[in-house]
């Protein structure tokens, strides 16, 4: 069977599969772009895999001097990356050589076997994850396009909504293939095959040697998707949130709240990323221990230790509050804590969040410290003083134009002067 390719990618998979026959090696695209076009689904990673039956670092290096962009190789495990040039449009693309993969100990990092044998494609083939994920689309050598099924059972399972692992201790070898699992189920709409489903219970009490690095980078995939609630809610019925820390818990408010950030209006300087971990932050505890099992950045475990502090913080706002008492209230939270919150809150949080975020927090002065010193004031408490009333006084529309926040600021200042 020969499959069409999206116009926007074939012409760079055709110089791929020129550069393979120049350097007369066997190359074939994998994983989740075959599969998502058998699905015809938009191509869903950031880059594109590939496999060289070869020598794939020379064959990745030798495109990205005939083609530009930049070039990061890993010879000892036969894998590199071409990042072709940014105007490109293109996705980066994934070199691998067809390979073996040896688990010293379950949840370890693998022992790589490069292989060039005739049946390399097939026994590489056996060490991926899921069988849906085994498809191979041949680009080089002829016939391109030629979709492939190396251990006849991955169209199959495509067909029939199915997941499964590719042997009985797939999940204990690499317990990140659970999470995995639950981002293709939500996603994909499968369902797990039955004897997958009966390693599970072996495989959680391995969790705990999986390093915070590598469960983040799930987590950020699975957050990254379109209804990521559906994969942490399948997570949990499977006790794989607990197994990750205990305090790690779902809550079914996460499917609304997720379902609607499409429509949501957010900020430009808002980390879309950062928000989807702040939402599934505001449903288990400000626990360092637990941020620091997930191994988060600087950015997201200020966020999620912030968005039940918002939260109480939106709760106090009595209901006629001025924007002057929502911004005091609001300004100590980043962004994406705000946002949050509000999502947990009511309308009127959430109609205060907007209104905080797009306009009250880049309200503009009209007078800084200079126009207070020109007006003969020492530099003092007393200037931080005046220019927070002042914002309070733009906030709340009793100063509307730069003439008028420069009287009022006179008056006040008169004021002190006279008590």
């Amino acid at each position: 069977m020969i499959i069409s390719l999206p116009s926007a990618i074939l012409p760079a998979l055709q110089l791929l599969a020129h550069s393979a026959q120049q350097h007369d090696v066997a190359l074939y695209a994998v994983g989740g772009f075959v599969r998502d076009r058998l699905l015809n689904l938009p191509l869903s990673e950031p880059d594109l895999d590939l496999v060289v039956v070869g020598d794939a670092v020379s064959l990745a290096r030798a495109v990205a001097e005939q083609y530009g962009g930049a070039f990061t190789a890993h010879p000892s495990f036969g894998t590199a990356t071409w990042h072709p040039p940014a105007d490109s449009g293109l996705p980066s693309f994934d070199f691998a050589t067809t390979r073996l993969e040896h688990y010293a100990a379950p949840a370890a990092l693998p022992t790589v076997i490069l292989l060039h044998s005739k049946d390399a494609l097939v026994r590489d083939a056996r060490r991926r994850d899921f069988s849906i994920n085994t498809l191979a689309l041949q680009l080089s050598p002829e016939p391109f396009g030629k979709l492939i099924d190396p251990l006849r059972i991955g169209i199959s399972d495509l067909r029939r909504c199915l997941l499964r692992t590719l042997h009985p201790h797939s999940f204990e070898d690499d317990p990140t293939r659970i999470l995995r699992a639950a981002r293709f189920i939500a996603r994909l709409n499968l369902r797990l095959a039955p004897e997958s489903a009966a390693q599970l219970p072996q495989a959680l009490p391995h969790i705990v040697a999986l390093s915070g690095e590598r469960l983040r980078h799930e987590f950020d995939l699975i957050l990254s998707d379109a209804a990521p609630a559906h994969a942490l809610r399948w997570l949990a019925e499977h006790g794989v949130l607990q197994a990750i820390h205990p305090r790690l818990t779902f809550d079914e408010r996460l499917v609304t709240i997720y379902a609607n950030l499409p429509a949501l209006n957010a900020p430009d300087d808002l980390d879309p990323l950062v928000l989807r971990w702040a939402i599934f932050g505001g449903i288990f505890p400000d626990d360092p221990a637990l941020l620091e099992r997930l191994a988060l950045p600087r950015n997201v475990r200020k966020a999620l230790s912030e968005v039940h502090r918002a939260r109480l913080a939106f709760a106090a706002l009595p209901h006629e509050a001025p924007p002057s008492q929502i911004a005091r209230a609001l300004e100590p939270f980043c962004p994406e804590a705000i946002l949050a919150a509000a999502l947990f809150g009511t309308p009127l949080d959430l109609s205060r969040a907007q209104r905080y975020l797009h306009v009250w927090r880049h309200a503009q002065l009209a007078a800084d410290g200079n126009f207070l010193r020109a007006l003969g004031l020492k530099p003092s408490p007393l200037f931080g003083k005046l220019l927070a009333r002042l914002r309070d006084a733009v906030l709340d529309g009793d100063a509307e134009t730069p003439e008028a926040q420069r009287a009022l600021l006179r008056q006040w200042i008169e004021e002190t002067h006279s008590s």
